[in-house]
């Protein structure tokens, strides 16, 4: 018996195998991945850095967002990618809200010294969180460390890698808050080195050793003696990083006030690193900085040593910045005094005066105030402030 089959039937039959290929190609098909999309954004706004990459729907179609900003930062730029094709969908910018600027000018500042990119930080993220479904990478500054936080889809898990390093950065461990020291050789050749890049007019006044993942960084303060302006700049690693300048506010103006033209202070701070050395072989230092001390009209200047000697005791030295090298004397040493560095005014405890100079100086960039290093002054900082409210 021969069998035939009804038109109607070899319809269905024909719309089920479309069906079925149609579907088997969509699995076949698979995503350009991130590191394409990066070369994809890239090329769609030529000349851009490029800051953030997702993966995301958009009116029902899955696409890559990348977000780009041109060099100084004033614009976002925003890349739109066909997940699967690579096709450029789309290319809108606007402008950096104002609260957000500082953040992204100190990212842009660091990608020239970044040796990873974003197909390395996915790579090393994937590996240390055994996923690849990966939902956003982005550069972000913080802690002095500019690093691509890799996150994923339906999971709260992070994995931070450094620009630099290309190391992932695990999460706070206890004892790492402990004041890092370098060798005086170290945080002198820091000092110098950001002194050359920038102009006579600038003046270090602070030099300090901060704890990162990968190592330690040297930050240092300079004020301009001229305008009064202050800079912070840092060297991780003989990488130089430039900061921005401020305008000091507070307590910060008295401190640029201490190297004005007329000011006594004639010892520069890297012979004051050298006389403590000599005082006390072997030390390590973990800051130095100019204070000013005594009352109207007789004020002293001293430079303010904070080392581990050779017997791994914390101590202060204080050495007289008015006097030249030649008839410097042997530094003064005493207990550390123990700053938080929510502490503004300088004065030993946390209180309502240190919270009056961070609320006069809220959303805008204030190296000094900005204590969690995101770029601006913001509820993080209030939040660190009041968890070392003394009153």
């Amino acid at each position: 018996m021969v069998r035939t089959t009804s038109t109607s039937t070899r319809f269905l039959i024909a719309l089920v195998a479309a069906l079925t290929l149609s579907l088997c190609a969509d699995r076949v098909m698979a995503a350009i991945g991130f590191p394409a999309a990066a070369t994809a954004c890239r090329a769609a706004v030529p000349g851009q850095k490029l800051l953030a990459l997702r993966e995301r729907t958009r009116n029902g179609v899955w696409v890559y967002e990348g977000d780009l900003v041109e060099v100084p930062p004033t614009r976002v730029t925003t890349a739109t990618i066909e997940r699967d094709t690579g096709a450029l969908l789309d290319v809108a910018s606007i402008v950096i809200p104002s609260d957000e600027l500082p953040a992204i000018q100190q990212s842009v500042q660091r990608l020239n010294y970044a040796t990873v990119d974003f197909a390395q930080a996915e790579s090393v993220a994937s590996v240390a969180s055994l996923r690849t479904d990966t939902e956003r990478i982005e550069l972000l500054y913080e802690g002095g460390i500019l690093a691509y936080r890799v996150s994923y889809f339906d999971d709260p898990v992070l994995i931070e890698v450094d620009s630099i390093t290309g190391g992932v950065i695990p999460s706070p461990l206890p004892g790492l808050a402990i004041e890092p020291t370098v060798r005086v050789a170290e945080m002198a050749g820091a000092i110098a080195h950001a002194q050359w890049y920038t102009s006579a007019q600038w003046t270090p006044i602070e030099a300090t050793a901060t704890q990162r993942i990968d190592g330690v960084t040297v930050r240092v303060l300079f004020v301009n003696r001229v305008s009064g302006f202050m800079v912070r700049h840092e060297v991780v690693q003989g990488f130089l990083i430039p900061g921005s300048s401020f305008v000091p506010v507070g307590q910060q103006i008295a401190r640029a006030a201490m190297v004005a033209i007329g000011s006594p202070v004639i010892c520069p701070s890297i012979s004051a690193l050298a006389a403590v050395q000599t005082a006390s072989p072997g030390l390590g230092v973990n800051s130095l900085s100019l204070e000013l001390g005594g009352t109207a009209g007789a004020y002293t200047y001293d430079w303010v040593t904070r080392f581990v000697d050779a017997s791994e005791t914390e101590r202060d030295a204080h050495t007289d910045a008015t006097q030249p090298v030649s008839k410097k004397g042997a530094p003064q040493f005493t207990a550390p005094i123990d700053l938080a560095a929510v502490d503004f005014t300088r004065d030993g405890v946390v209180d309502a005066r240190d919270l009056t100079e961070l609320l006069a100086y809220w959303g805008a960039f204030n190296a000094l105030l900005d204590v969690n290093n995101t770029g601006f002054v913001d509820a993080g900082d209030l939040a660190m402030l009041l968890s070392e409210w003394t009153g």
